[in-house]
């Protein structure tokens, strides 16, 4: 007996600003910005229903609806970048438990990420909403951007190997 595959779910193809806000709107599905401060993506809130930022630094003493910051300090190493400070978060037992609070999964989306800010999300029930980092920072490489450009008859500037 042979068995059915499921058909591929079919992309809504949003068709200017009105469909995209309605779209979002709808949104039922959590969606997070996981960062030091929410200011990056400040007001998405907003156009996104289910929206929610997750800073390490609390800006608004608590007022704003939509931010979630620990307020225990974890021992951790010192911070050399973002994606400490994102993993930092992902690991954090104030923000894995108020994930869990808010339901089975989500999306993730970070200013900067690594492989292993990936798997945090992926063990807390995030799906991240980006490329994968191997291939964003293999994309961050100029001489990489570049010989991707020449294969593909796009002009250059020029520039040597050294």
């Amino acid at each position: 007996m042979a068995t059915k595959t499921p058909k591929a779910k079919k992309q809504e193809v949003l068709r200017g600003i009105p469909e995209i806000r309605r779209f979002f709107f709808r949104n039922e599905k959590p969606v997070y910005f996981i960062s030091a401060t929410n200011f990056n993506l400040l007001g998405a809130d907003e156009w996104v229903r289910n929206f929610k930022f997750i800073c390490y630094i609390e800006c608004f003493d608590g007022l704003h609806p939509n931010v979630f910051a620990p307020k225990e300090e974890m021992p951790h190493e010192e911070f050399t970048s973002i994606e400490d400070i994102n993993n930092y978060l992902l690991e954090h037992k104030e923000v894995v438990d108020y994930l869990k609070s808010r339901g089975k999964g989500g999306k993730a989306m970070f200013l900067m990420f690594d492989e292993k800010t990936e798997e945090l999300a992926k063990k807390n029930g995030l799906e991240v909403c980006f490329p994968p980092a191997k291939m964003r920072n293999f994309m961050d490489n100029k001489v990489n951007t570049n010989r991707i450009a020449e294969k593909a008859g796009v002009a250059c500037v020029p520039y040597v190997l050294g």
